[in-house]
Order: structure tokens, then C-alpha cells, then sequence
């Protein structure tokens, strides 16, 4: 599917005018103040693990000052975040973003260093106690009963401020290479009759083509360019794998996986049952699977068939179409749906380009009370 109409991209103007402006620069230095009077605030409060303390009107004090500054810290960072990685996701090549997205990296390691002393100050208290005595409390008691339980994982201050610091040189480094690697590669493939270097959303998009011939192409070319990048892209999963894997050692964990089902807020036997039941459905997809196949008529699927369309057409959509379809089949079902789809387009919450420097995959972004959807393709089946 093509389209002769451009493509938007979000706009980030409500947020701030772009990131060399005035307003930009004021919020971000305001960011900076704020955490540094966070951490003054936790010094003078002794926000940090202590032997076991009275939940007395003192720390109920304390507790409420230092939550509703911390929840205020937090609101803004993510603003200033989540504005920055806008622009480094559509565009990892901007160097004005990269530049601002490593200016605030230190930054975010000291609100790390401080959010461990908050869980390792919760887990000094009586949190039962401090639910039952504070209203505040009470309205956070589900984090508050992690914390407390994280607290037990916990390695000793100075091992955590380390690895807190450490994380932006280790894990932290390794996602970002993986992210730039994988979001400037360039993959050479014949489309429209002739040989281009194109992003891999491109080349992903061929997938769901009706030529098999096409996808098979789209397929290899794929294939081919991941072995390019096999080195740097396996240097960095295995980097990031091996700090989890040691920090889950040191926080006494009895594996890697104990410590994402925690941080998943599910156990084994939740995890287990997902596991079997995706198992049970294992010959339903097969019987689907090969019913597709007769479909086709080829005698199996490859893999480049699994997305095939069952059926064609000749239409070409343009976006604008897209969009008109969306929203009238989101209003057959939710007037308030359709609404809110229609002021998302509207308001130009929605990056649809795929590009060089893109991200590659759709996801959403949360920016403040508005959500930000970025597409790899233009194509509606994959707006979902």
C-alpha cells in the first residue's frame, strides 16, 4: 500500500516551542533545581535505611512532605523525559537531542540514588501502621507494601548509589547503542522495480503484502541486514542481560526472573498459568495455520506468510482516509472512543512516517494528560 499524501509527525509545540528555545531550556534547568532540593529535603528529613523506626506523628510528617515533593519531581522529570526521547525515537540522528537527552542522564542518576533511599527508608518503617495514620499513606498503600518488600532485595547504600551510577555507563549505554544501531539501519531491497536503502519499517511492511514473492524478498532482505548488525546488537542484549543477571545476585534474588516477576507485580503460579494456557492453544493456531496454508494454496507457510492477507485489493488509502475510517468504526462502538481517536489526529499526536533514525515498531509515549502514537507503517490494520 502507498500513499501520495505526506505523512505527519507528532507535534511537540504544546509541550515546548523545540528544544534549543528559551522555554525549553528554563524548564529543564527548573528540573535540575527541583531533584537537588529533592535530595536537600531527604538529607534534612534522614530519608535513607535506618534500624527499625516508630511510625510516630514525626515520620507521618515527614512521610507526607517527602511523598507529595517527590510525586511533584517525578510529574516534571517525566515531562522533560518524555519530550527529549520524542524527538531521539523519530530521529536518533538528531544531535540536539542526543546532546540533551545525555545532558539529563546525570540528572536521572541522582532521582535513581534518591527513590533507593526512599524504598530503603520505607523499609525501616512499620508500613501497616503508617497506612493506618496518614490519609496520604493510605491512597499510596499498594507501593508502599512493594517498597516494603523490595527493601529486602536491596544491597547496601553505597552498593546501591553505585549501580545507580554505574547504570548510565552499562545498561543504560548498551540500550541506547541497541536503540541507534537498530533504528539507523538501513536495509537494500527491491521495491517498485528497483534496488533502495530503506528503513526496516519499510522493509517490515512488506510482510503483510499480497505478493508472496515480495514478502520472500522483504524476508531475506531483513535477514540479511540483522547479520550486519548481528556484533554490536548481541554485545549489547548480552551486556544488558549480564548486569541484570548480577545486580540479581547481589539483591538476593533467587534468579533474573524472580526479580522481573516482582517488578511485574505477578508470580510464578500467574506466570505458569499464562505459560500453559498459550501451550493449550498451541493446535488451535496449527489448525489456523494450515487452513491459511489450503487458503494460499501452497502447501505450507513459510514465515514471511504468516502475516499474508487472506484476500486482496486494488485500493490505495491515503492517510486522511485512514484516519476517516478509524474514527467511524471507533464511533460503532464508543462515541467518547471516536472522539478521542479524532482529537489525537487532530492534534497531531500521531508520527506515521516511517524514516531513517525512526524507531522502528508502533508504541505510545505518555505526555502528560495526552498519549503520543507512533506508527512504523501507514497502513490502518496496524493502528490497533
Amino acid at each position: 500500500m502507498t500513499t501520495t499524501q505526506s505523512l505527519p509527525h507528532w507535534n511537540m509545540d504544546v509541550v515546548y516551542p523545540g528544544l534549543d528555545s528559551p522555554e525549553f531550556a528554563r524548564g529543564l534547568a527548573a528540573t535540575i533545581q527541583e531533584i537537588e532540593a529533592l535530595g536537600q529535603l531527604f538529607d534534612a528529613s534522614h530519608i535513607e535505611k535506618q534500624d527499625d523506626l516508630n511510625v510516630d506523628d514525626q515520620i507521618i510528617h515527614s512521610f507526607e512532605t517527602v511523598i507529595e515533593r517527590y510525586n511533584a519531581v517525578l510529574e516534571s522529570t517525566k515531562t522533560i523525559y518524555v519530550y527529549i526521547s520524542c524527538f531521539v525515537s523519530t530521529n536518533s540522528r538528531d544531535e540536539v537531542a542526543q546532546a540533551r537527552a545525555s545532558e539529563l542522564e546525570n540528572t536521572l542518576v541522582s532521582l535513581s540514588q534518591l527513590e533507593t533511599r526512599l524504598t530503603a527508608w520505607l523499609g525501616s518503617l512499620d508500613v501497616e501502621r503508617l497506612i493506618a495514620h496518614s490519609t496520604l499513606a493510605h491512597a499510596h498503600a499498594y507501593i508502599l507494601r512493594r517498597a516494603k518488600e523490595q527493601s529486602v532485595h536491596m544491597m547496601t547504600p553505597a552498593e546501591e548509589a553505585l549501580a545507580a551510577e554505574l547504570n548510565s555507563s552499562s545498561g543504560r549505554a548498551w540500550e541506547k547503542l541497541h536503540n541507534n544501531v537498530t533504528s539507523q539501519l538501513s536495509v537494500n531491497i527491491e521495491l517498485d522495480g528497483r534496488q533502495q536503502q530503506v528503513p526496516m519499517s519499510v522493509v517490515r511492511n512488506q510482510a503483510s503484502s499480497a505478493q508472496r514473492e515480495t514478502r520472500r524478498r522483504a524476508y531475506e532482505a531483513e535477514l540479511a541486514a540483522w547479520k550486519e548488525t548481528a556484533l554490536p546488537l548481541a554485545a549489547a542484549l548480552n551486556s544488558i542481560k549480564g548486569e541484570v543477571n548480577s545486580l540479581a545476585r547481589r539483591r538476593h534474588w533467587e534468579s533474573a526472573l524472580d526479580a522481573s516477576l516482582f517488578a511485574n507485580s505477578i508470580d510464578r503460579e500467574t506466570l505458569d498459568a499464562m505459560l500453559s494456557a498459550a501451550r493449550a492453544s498451541f493446535p488451535d493456531f496449527r489448525r489456523y495455520m494450515h487452513a491459511k496454508a489450503r487458503a494460499l494454496q501452497i502447501p505450507q507457510l513459510a514465515w514471511y506468510d504468516i502475516f499474508a492477507p487472506l484476500g486482496t485489493t486494488d485500493r490505495v488509502w491515503e492517510f486522511s482516509e485512514a484516519e476517516q475510517f478509524i474514527v467511524e468504526q471507533f464511533g460503532s462502538f464508543s462515541e467518547r472512543l471516536a472522539n478521542f481517536a479524532a482529537r489525537a489526529f487532530r492534534e497531531g499526536w500521531i508520527d506515521a512516517e516511517p524514516r531513517p533514525g525512526k524507531r522502528d515498531g508502533a508504541y505510545c509515549t505518555p505526555c502528560g494528560p495526552m498519549s503520543r502514537v507512533s506508527l512504523p507503517t501507514i497502513k490502518p490494520t496496524l493502528m490497533g
